[in-house]
């Protein structure tokens, strides 16, 4: 009889010890913090994140690509610096929340922020989530996001370069997580019902910054070698045709150019990518041009006559559409010498 207690309650204090070791985290891991200017659902705690200079990542924008497939019918590879974050909702007390509400939340406050919904799905679009093999840094173990969970919820927003993916599904069963590069360097519990909300940040930027600088002198040895030359300083938002503040310096710089040589006459040719329908490109572009024309009138005394704008849409692309690193050098504004 002894023996048999002595044996429980040995066993009552490995599963108690056991029980002690596991982590149900209700705050955020030490170092963590949010992607700067981005939300997080009320509640939810930071529990891993991972970021990489420069890489690739693959935004689902389509549902499945067959109705007993897991692979998605349309992906669009885009390419910066990347950023993940992961984040757990407990929802073990009163007043439980569901997937929906999370991943609207997020929808509306993203909106609100300013970004522009690219695609959403559930359940029936994603089956397995988010395109696995795209993802180019490290995660919480696939698993937790694919097995054994419940209204799947996906969306991609895109804001002037910067992409956002957010993936929210709720958990049908506790599930732990041995993971040696989490931070509490312990086995996380994620409890049954919980909601697990990944984040994917791709900026686009930096590698588009690198490519708008160009002086009026490396204008005119363009024009003078080719009859063309192809300007990525002049910034526009999204879908917009109102010149960015940051283009002055290059605005300025084509000023300098139609100054130093009175005689040249230009075409200023808008281009853009191929997102969208090629009529609203073909406008989109000629508007831009035009805002172009208009800059260099009225802020720089440029003759307008010199100047006629047009719009190309994504007729004449210099590299592929494929990837955002092409589409971003198909945006720009050509001078065309006359």
């Amino acid at each position: 009889m002894k023996l048999r207690l002595i044996v429980t309650l040995f066993l009552s204090s490995l599963l108690a010890a056991s029980a002690a070791e596991k982590l149900v985290p209700t705050q955020d891991a030490p170092g963590f913090k949010d992607y700067p200017g981005l939300p997080r659902y009320e509640g939810s705690a930071l529990i891993l994140q991972s970021s990489k200079k420069f890489g690739e990542l693959g935004l689902q924008i389509g549902g499945l690509s067959a109705p007993d497939s897991a692979d998605p019918k349309e992906v669009r590879k885009v390419e910066g610096a990347l950023h993940r974050s992961t984040y757990l909702l407990p929802n073990v007390a009163a007043g439980k929340r569901t997937s929906q509400e999370v991943a609207e939340n997020y929808t509306a406050a993203l909106k609100d922020a300013g970004f522009t919904p690219i695609w959403s799905g559930e359940d029936r679009d994603i089956r397995n989530g988010p395109p696995r093999r795209y993802y180019a840094v490290p995660e919480l173990g696939h698993q937790v996001f694919t097995t054994g969970v419940k209204e799947r919820r996906y969306q991609c927003l895109e804001k002037g370069g910067l992409y956002i993916a957010v993936y929210v599904a709720t958990r049908l069963w506790e599930i732990p997580v041995k993971e040696d590069i989490s931070p509490w360097k312990k086995e996380l519990t994620l409890p049954q019902d919980s909601i697990v909300i990944q984040v994917d940040v791709v900026n686009t930027k930096p590698m588009e910054d690198k490519m708008i600088h160009i002086s009026a002198a490396e204008m005119q040895k363009s024009i003078s070698a080719s009859g063309k030359v192809a300007i990525y300083g002049i910034l526009f938002d999204f879908n917009e045709a109102v010149i960015k503040p940051e283009s002055a310096p290059t605005l300025q710089e084509m000023a300098s150019l139609l100054k130093a040589e009175p005689s040249l006459k230009v075409l200023v040719v808008g281009h853009t990518d191929n997102v969208g329908a090629f009529e609203f490109n073909e406008d989109l572009s000629k508007c831009r041009a035009k805002a172009v024309v208009e800059a260099l009138v009225s802020k720089h005394g440029i003759d307008a006559a010199r100047m006629t704008p047009l719009g190309a849409s994504f007729m004449a692309p210099v590299s592929t559409n494929a990837t955002d690193a092409g589409r971003a050098l198909n945006r720009r504004v050509e001078l065309v010498a006359r």
